[in-house]
């Protein structure tokens, strides 16, 4: 497909923008935003997301967060997001479809290769860099939609285009995906639902915004106006569904010190009953994950993972063993 519009377009560019904002300017926010007229634009779309895919999952990998971070700014998934909340403003339900279909279909495709290089490097226990995207809750939902409205008006505004790797730093996506491949990899399934949570938090959050800056800004179709209410309510709708799990997480976190006298005792009632008592030297919970240090932890992964399905079923949390030498 290519960029140049046909002269409907053009004439619902110029109807759609406000007019004190320079033809040339609206032009350049359609062509920006909506990469998907570009020629060959599959080809660079899925090679830097593939790119940005392994620089991500081995930042995580080797606990990198300079390398996690130039992940973020080289991955393309934001993108369509944005185009996506330009779409349902716009009213173009068949763009819209297009939009969701290639950001889920992009997601998936992260997942996998966090997924594979989770297998090649079978790591024993998730780090800092990978359990800090598995625990969202209400405040990232905020971070997503401010940065989700800087976004959009970055694209829509050339002057302000500076701010767009700023706006990817600030609301991972692609991190998250991959944290999400490697956990399911590891059969850490609650921190694997945690870091999908968070891709989905930002993903809401950043298409929440951008329909509503680029409504503001004039972006909208008088003559379907149902595809626009359709989309934006559908839209709210799964904020609110998300803001369930992301105020149980916050709960969670503010109570964190009832929890961890909880989680010692019943995991030191386990431990004394084996035949080799093992010592809690400390419980660390970091939203949706409890990390236990056990003195002398035993070598052998198969009574490591015995153990921890025990202590498992006492939590809700994602429990993690670690020995107090490492």
């Amino acid at each position: 497909m290519k960029l140049q519009p046909t002269d409907n377009d053009i004439y619902i560019e110029k109807n759609f923008f406000k007019k004190e904002i320079p033809e040339e300017s609206r032009e350049s926010a359609m062509s920006d935003l909506f990469f998907n007229y570009k020629e060959h634009w599959k080809m660079s779309f899925w090679f830097m997301l593939i790119l940005a895919s392994g620089i991500a999952t081995l930042g995580l990998s080797e606990n990198a967060s300079a390398t996690v971070i130039g992940a973020m700014i080289v991955a393309p998934l934001g993108q369509p997001i944005v185009a996506l909340g330009g779409t349902v403003a716009l009213g173009w339900r068949n763009e819209s479809v297009k939009m969701l279909g290639l950001i889920l279909l992009g997601a998936a495709t992260v997942i996998l290769v966090g997924f594979l290089f989770g297998f090649i490097l079978n790591e024993a226990n998730p780090n800092d860099q990978i359990l800090a995207r598995t625990a969202p809750d209400i405040r990232d939902l905020g971070i997503a939609i401010f940065a989700g409205a800087a976004g959009a008006y970055g694209y829509f505004r050339s002057e302000y285009s500076s701010v767009l790797a700023g706006v990817a730093i600030a609301v991972a996506l692609v991190p998250p995906l991959c944290a999400c491949g490697m956990m399911l990899e590891a059969q850490h399934f609650i921190l694997a639902k945690g870091a999908l949570l968070l891709f989905f938090t930002n993903f809401i959050g950043i298409a929440l915004a951008a329909i509503t800056v680029f409504f503001f800004l004039g972006a909208k179709h008088t003559a379907n106006t149902k595809w626009f209410y359709s989309g934006t309510v559908v839209v709210f709708l799964i904020s609110l569904l998300i803001l369930i799990p992301l105020s149980i997480n916050y709960n969670l976190a503010s109570s964190q010190s009832q929890s961890q006298t909880a989680i010692f005792e019943k995991a030191s009632t386990i431990l004394n009953d084996k035949k080799n008592v093992l010592i809690i030297k400390e419980v660390t919970i970091t939203g949706t994950e409890v990390i236990i240090t056990i003195n002398d932890l035993p070598s052998d992964k198969i009574i490591v993972k015995n153990l921890t399905k025990e202590i498992q079923k006492t939590t809700p949390l994602q429990v993690l063993l670690q020995n107090s030498n490492d």
